[in-house]
């Protein structure tokens, strides 16, 4: 008979990380969650976030059995900014974590903006080192009139500004920054009055979002640049084709979720060769449970 997961830790860690030095000199912070030694996966946060966001998957990886190695993306948390970075820069500092932990065969997963970055890493690592792409409200190309119809209003005009007047989107993402760090009750009052009902439920729950508060003041150590960036490159074309990812990948996406709409993820599941897409029927944006569905359909390729 299935265990339901714990309950969501509601520890702060938000001072916990360790660091690597990259080739290039950058430092990557990262921290360790789930079972200490378990099957490695490494856990991709959204835009903005941090390491701390692993936290809301820690629960399913420890029944599972898995070691999530929580990344902070350049420009997040205490990893360094990375000037002019692409997509496919990020599977090159994946591997070089890897390498510099030992670790031969790995996964990667993530939620929301960790979607370009989860499956570049489907397409550049070798596949017979990388054995599975788990991710949760992945957010995709805009790569259609439809899609970019069914983006909410603030992602519209982010997606038209982001190719035409790139320093607004660095402008606006500056108060956002400000906000985390200095009024931090009007930043989860504003976005939770953004999000459908069903996330606004989950919001409610104290553990969330303690977690929630913590994993978004650390997004914003180092201010909005970091954030900024990294949505200006995500509502851009993007620097690799989503039909090269090599690897089984699995989608679990609320139909109810406002920041990534349901064409997206249609057309992610049309375009990555077998990808699996589960509509999740009354769910948004933070489904956090489905971490338990999509580790329990990842570890069927750790032995292979």
């Amino acid at each position: 008979m299935a265990v339901d997961p714990p309950p969501l830790p509601d520890i702060d860690r938000s001072a916990e990380y360790e660091l690597t030095r990259l080739p290039d000199g950058r430092d990557l912070a990262y921290l360790n969650w789930g079972q200490a030694d378990g099957f490695p996966v490494f856990y991709f946060n959204g835009t903005p976030s941090s390491r701390l966001e692993a936290a809301l998957a820690d629960p399913a990886a420890r029944k599972y059995g898995l070691r999530l190695i929580a990344t902070d993306r350049p420009g997040f948390g205490q990893s360094s900014f990375q000037p002019g970075r692409r997509f496919r820069d990020w599977p090159r500092d994946i591997v070089a974590l890897a390498n510099r932990l030992g670790i031969g065969a790995f996964g990667v997963a993530g939620h929301s903006g960790a979607g370009p970055h989860l499956f570049a890493c489907g397409a550049f690592i070798d596949p017979a080192r990388l054995r599975f792409v788990g991710a949760l409200g992945p957010w995709g190309p805009v790569a259609s009139p439809e899609i970019m119809a069914g983006l909410n209003r603030l992602d519209r005009f982010y997606a038209n500004i982001s190719r035409r007047m790139p320093w607004i989107m660095r402008a606006s993402f500056a108060p956002l920054g400000w906000m985390a760090k200095y009024w931090p009750a009007l930043f989860f009052r504003i976005m939770e009055a953004s999000v459908p009902p069903a996330d606004k439920a989950v919001m409610q729950d104290p553990r969330f979002l303690a977690n929630f508060r913590r994993m978004e003041l650390e997004a914003f150590r180092q201010g909005g640049r970091g954030g900024a960036y990294e949505a200006m490159i995500a509502f851009r074309e993007w620097d690799f084709d989503i039909g090269e990812v090599k690897v089984p990948t699995y989608i679990w996406l609320g139909e109810e979720d406002i920041f990534v709409p349901q064409r997206m993820g249609r057309f992610l599941a049309d375009h990555i060769p077998g990808a699996e897409l589960h509509m999740v029927p009354g769910k948004g944006h933070f489904n956090v449970e489905n971490w338990d569905d999509i580790f329990a359909a990842c570890v069927k390729h750790i032995g292979r």
